[in-house]
């Protein structure tokens, strides 16, 4: 898989589909959320309570395993679509450009 294929958190941020501070949805539990962040190094992850980790790291530790499908289908933003979904879009933005 080429590089602009991987799933990229900062690309997305940089494109304007998250926002620094914005909240994401675990899926199956809504209850649970996570807190996008930038790090020293300018690259974007999640926070899940007082850790920084990667989407994948974040819903491995909710399912308690390898999630069966990409990470990304697992947490969604405040508008509804999943984080799978901005990053097919941000694809899409960058492929444009």
């Amino acid at each position: 898989m080429s590089k602009k294929n991987k799933f990229d958190l900062t690309h997305i941020v940089h494109n304007g589909l998250l926002k620094d501070g914005e909240k994401v949805y675990f899926v199956s539990d809504p209850k649970f959320y996570a807190t996008v962040c930038k790090l020293p190094s300018g690259e974007y992850k999640i926070s899940v309570g007082s850790e920084t980790m990667t989407v994948h790291a974040a819903v491995q530790k909710c399912l308690g395993q390898e999630p069966p499908d990409h990470a990304s289908k697992w947490f969604r933003a405040e508008n509804g679509k999943t984080l799978y979904e901005l990053w097919q879009l941000d694809n899409e933005i960058r492929d444009a450009a």
